[in-house]
């Protein structure tokens, strides 16, 4: 007891004022007015106090129940049935408007609101909870849960159950219990009963002396818990005893049949050796006791009225029983005929209105239903169930520490969905960690083709979600596999059991408790190292693991939460909603992508729109065309990684590197330079001058106003030659060994063409000083010295020593080699280079005609994949299990800024002098780095913060001359309301 003891006491702390639930702060006051109210009631009317009767909220006869009910039988409180929030909201407002004594609403919300109320925050059970290992989340949900019932005036939650559930067979407790273990069951149960009081509802630990050990249902019969007095002690009794040291108010005795404490067999809720001798007696308790439901079949009582039995026994509260008014005129018989006396009456009623005092001296509902419901279904109940279903992923095997599955680069993951659709919450954040084969099955048997493609994976990750036969059969199947097996287990513990056969062949085993979105993404992001998982199993599973079994694993990639989660503000969401649905109804771009991370969580990520104005809508699998991008998540990791390796030095002139610099002046430009936009080189080739054949046409290429030779409108105020034609020596309309690279629909380039543009890029004249000038072709350069230095292509380069080991399959060079062409997002219709909509082919002329492959531009992703590498910079170069770069790299070139100008290493910056000239918001800090693109692309890191932003868009589709996308100036926008939404 001494670590429960120390539980208590930390967690008592979490009160404001004192060391005692809330509701217990004013008893003085309450005892005060409870006799005062006592002492206006009729006998009658101080029996009906003692009565809890339940009402459907919905339907036509709802309110005539509440009025025949506490109107006039004098009922002192209501218990709902199932029904909807409007429903329920109106009946409390109608009962509490008929009273003269405030009634006592209450809640049978073991998982929140949600089990009674439809529309309304769904939690995790409590077997799910029971293997948090942070027990401040308990407390932290019993206190959300007290906010959301107060909002609906409800006083009272018969919750937790308390019940150690030591019997797999047990038909009725089983996933509602915390687990088997006493200690465990009671530090949960208490955490969450502290968070519930100091809320202002009262929690109700159930069900007293403990219903755990029993195979009857006690709704159908009495249950017999044959349990030693020395078991009652040292097992079913600890929770509650917690309970009672921890200063808790309400206990609900069940209807169970103990015989070491009630030899005569008579149900506990109406057992008074049980209820007074021990629940008051040796527990200590003074709060208020209740009856379970007296409609049920366990509540049966030979010889006399239920209510009066229960009262004689030590009951306070009548909860639920069949007929209201039968009940009340059967006690105010036994009062009248001396079966009970006053005093008895006096007591309870008393202790009654006491609470009543306590529990409403909060406001009752003051909120119209829609602003209610909104109220709710709050942003942060909704961070706190994926915070807890977190919490609670088990991992109960891992053979080998295969999980965090690791080593991403290359290797083949097959996940198979059991029992549930194939595009569900588990199989689309797999997909964001890796490029999975994905299969699935309702219970039907695997083909055998089907087998030989799972069998064709590096490793097997199996999810079932139903234990019907048919799925036990398909997962057999699995089993037989010579892979490494990973089994996911999307349900309750006692049903994963009859997997057991299957389970015994599996390399690691994760258990997510019940099969609702939140605890879907868990397991996913238990697999890849998304979350950290401490989870601990709260039962015993035959031939699988004992209870208390649980591997531990880190955090190793991004996860998913909410805003709220990460001390971001609730509005954030439909701020930038609003934001870029502005963006599309203008016409500024056709569709995009959004996201959002923080601390290593992803907190917003959507797509929006379509890939062209009247195309197909956008996923977030879409890739872009990443433009200018490219320079700093393509070609600086190339040189970061080149850097770290000793293969460059900063200060390296590149006369050295590139001996095909003529040019004196242009040979003493370093590294550092072209990094930092310094180095004389001018903004880019005219490539136009560099591919059009001069002898296909007369006179100028282009001219500002359109003529009889100029009729090609290639972009505002530029017209192109009517019969200009690529050069036939660098390109070709065929593949051939020598044109092996499609720069465009049947348009071929090679070498030919990438070493012309690299030649013009050699020669061209220098500017006539240093001063900071965004220069294209600095990156050029950087890229050609990379290849120089590794020896390899520089698409490949980065592929296998950035992209590949961090899991970003959604990014890369030549799209069409690795996408499919519905998946790529298009860019602009070239109308004069290359005469075709651009979709999977880069932008950029230069990239382009290089073969695609450019330090300035060329790569495409996917918001997700930027994220990962961002993340993995924030991480100081590591990312699940790949060390990428070295820490110190990742600070010089992230921490690097120009003395003489905003720009970094390699990365753009804020201008902190001359924030009109910004390229992101003015509320970004000095630390923040990250790039434009002109495609209409952007991200930001912010270290100091822990902060990624990504935009990405194809603004030039159909045209770059789009005047909407500069006006509305969205980028900076969409920044500024990450950065004006951090709550610190």
């Amino acid at each position: 007891m001494k670590n429960t003891i120390i539980l208590l006491a930390a967690l008592a702390a979490m009160s404001a004022n004192a060391a005692v639930p809330n509701i217990e702060r004013n008893s003085s006051a309450a005892d005060r007015w409870a006799d005062s109210v006592y002492s206006a009631l009729t006998p009658r009317q101080r029996v009906g106090q003692l009565v809890v009767a339940g009402v459907m909220p919905d339907g036509e006869h709802a309110a005539a129940s509440v009025r025949r009910l506490v109107g006039k039988d004098g009922c002192g409180g209501l218990i709902f049935g199932r029904g909807s929030l409007e429903g329920t909201a109106d009946a409390t407002r109608l009962a509490e408007k008929l009273s003269d004594v405030p009634p006592l609403i209450t809640l049978d919300g073991e998982w929140g609101l949600s089990m009674r109320i439809a529309d309304t925050p769904r939690f995790p059970n409590n077997m799910a909870l029971g293997a948090i290992s942070d027990y401040r989340l308990l407390y932290d949900y019993g206190n959300e849960v007290a906010r959301q019932c107060r909002l609906m005036g409800i006083d009272v939650n018969f919750a937790p159950v308390a019940d150690v559930n030591t019997n797999p067979k047990n038909p009725v407790i089983g996933w509602r219990s915390f687990g088997e273990d006493p200690d465990r069951v009671a530090k949960a149960a208490v955490a969450y009963s502290l968070g519930l009081e100091d809320g202002g509802v009262q929690a109700v630990a159930k069900h007293f002396p403990g219903h755990g050990d029993t195979e009857t249902d006690s709704h159908k019969a009495l249950p017999l818990i044959n349990h030693t007095r020395q078991q009652l002690t040292s097992c079913d009794f600890v929770p509650f005893r917690s309970f009672v040291d921890a200063g808790c108010s309400g206990i609900m005795v069940g209807h169970l049949s103990v015989p070491a404490l009630d030899p005569s067999g008579t149900a506990a809720s109406m057992s008074r050796p049980i209820t007074e001798g021990v629940l008051r007696g040796e527990l200590g308790f003074e709060g208020l006791v209740y009856t379970d439901g007296l409609g049920m079949q366990g509540a049966k009582v030979d010889g006399q009225s239920q209510a009066v039995a229960a009262l004689k026994a030590g009951a306070d509260v009548l909860l639920y029983p069949s007929d209201a008014n039968a009940t009340i005129n059967s006690v105010c018989r036994a009062l009248e005929n001396g079966s009970i006396d006053e005093k008895l009456i006096a007591d309870r009623c008393k202790r009654v209105l006491k609470y009543k005092y306590l529990l409403h001296s909060n406001d009752t509902i003051s909120l119209n239903n829609a602003r209610l419901k909104a109220e709710i279904n709050s942003p942060q109940a909704k961070a706190l169930v994926k915070k807890l279903a977190a919490a609670s992923v088990t991992v109960i095997r891992n053979n080998g520490n295969i999980l965090p599955i690791g080593g991403l680069a290359g290797k083949k993951i097959a996940v198979v969905n059991i029992g549930a659709k194939k595009d569900n919450d588990f199989m689309r954040t797999c997909r964001h960690y890796a490029d999975v084969s994905e299969h699935f099955t309702m219970g039907e048997p695997f083909s055998a083709a089907t087998l030989r493609k799972i069998n064709d994976a590096d490793v097997v990750i199996a999810a079932a979600y139903n234990d019907n036969a048919a799925c036990r059969s398909a997962m057999a199947q699995l089993a037989k596999t010579s892979r490494p097996l990973v089994g996911v287990f999307v349900m309750d513990p006692y049903k994963m059991q009859k997997f057991a056969a299957s389970v015994a062949e599996m390399d690691a085993v994760v258990l997510a408790y019940e099969d609702i979105p939140e605890e879907r993404v868990s397991a996913a992001e238990a697999l890849f190292g998304g979350i950290k998982v401490d989870g601990r199993l709260p039962v015993s599973l035959e031939g699988i693991a004992p209870a208390g079994t649980g591997y531990n694993l880190p955090k190793t990639r991004l996860g998913f939460t909410s805003p709220v989660a990460e001390s971001m503000a609730p509005w954030l969401p439909d701020s930038i909603d609003a934001l870029v649905n502005e963006g599309l109804r203008t016409g500024a771009f056709p569709g995009c992508q959004v996201l959002v991370a923080r601390n290593g969580n992803i907190v917003f990520d959507k797509a929006y729109g379509k890939l062209t104005a009247h195309g197909t809508p956008t996923d977030m699998r879409t890739v872009y065309d990443l433009a200018s991008v490219s320079k700093a998540l393509g070609t600086l990791p190339g040189i970061m990684k080149a850097y770290d390796t000793g293969k460059i030095r900063l200060d390296e002139k590149i006369g050295r590197l590139i001996p095909e610099i003529a040019d004196s002046a242009k040979k003493e430009i370093t590294v550092r330079e072209l990094l930092y936009h310094e180095s004389g080189m001018p903004p880019a080739l005219n490539m136009f001058n560099v591919m059009f054949d001069t002898l296909t046409y007369t006179g100028k290429l282009t001219t500002r106003r359109p003529d009889a030779r100029h009729r090609i409108k290639v972009q505002k105020n530029v017209y192109g030659n009517n019969t200009a034609k690529l050069r036939k020596d660098i390109t070709s309309r065929v593949r051939t060994d020598e044109f092996p690279v499609e720069a465009a629909k049947g348009i071929f380039t090679g070498q030919a063409a990438y070493d012309t543009i690299m030649r013009r890029i050699y020669d061209i004249p220098l500017r006539k000083n240093k001063e900071y000038t965004y220069s294209c072709l600095n990156f050029c350069l950087l890229m050609n010295i990379e290849q120089r230095l590794t020896g390899k292509a520089h698409d490949c380069y980065v592929h296998d020593e950035i992209f590949a080991p961090l899991g970003a399959y959604r990014t890369g060079y030549r799209p069409t080699e690795w996408s499919e062409l519905h998946g790529i997002a298009p860019t602009e219709h070239d109308t004069f280079l290359r005469r075709q909509t651009l979709r999977g082919y880069v932008h950029d002329e230069t990239a382009n005609f290089s073969g695609g492959v450019q330090g300035n531009a060329g790569l495409f992703a996917n918001a997700d994949d930027v994220a990962k590498i961002c993340q993995m910079l924030l991480f100081g170069g590591k990312y699940g299990d790949a060390r990428v770069l070295s820490k110190k790299t990742v600070d010089l070139f992230t921490k690097s800024k120009s003395p003489t100008c905003r720009r970094g290493l390699g990365f753009d910056k804020p201008d902190m002098d001359n924030p009109d000239y910004s390229p992101t918001c003015e509320e970004a800090g000095a630390s923040v780095f990250g790039h434009l693109g002109f495609t209409g692309t952007v991200f930001w890191v912010d270290p100091e913060e822990q902060l990624i932003f990504v935009f990405l868009t194809n603004r030039v589709n159909p045209t770059r001359d789009n005047a909407a996308f500069n006006s509305l100036s969205i980028r900076p926008r969409l920044y500024s309301l990450v950065c004006r939404s951090l709550t610190r």
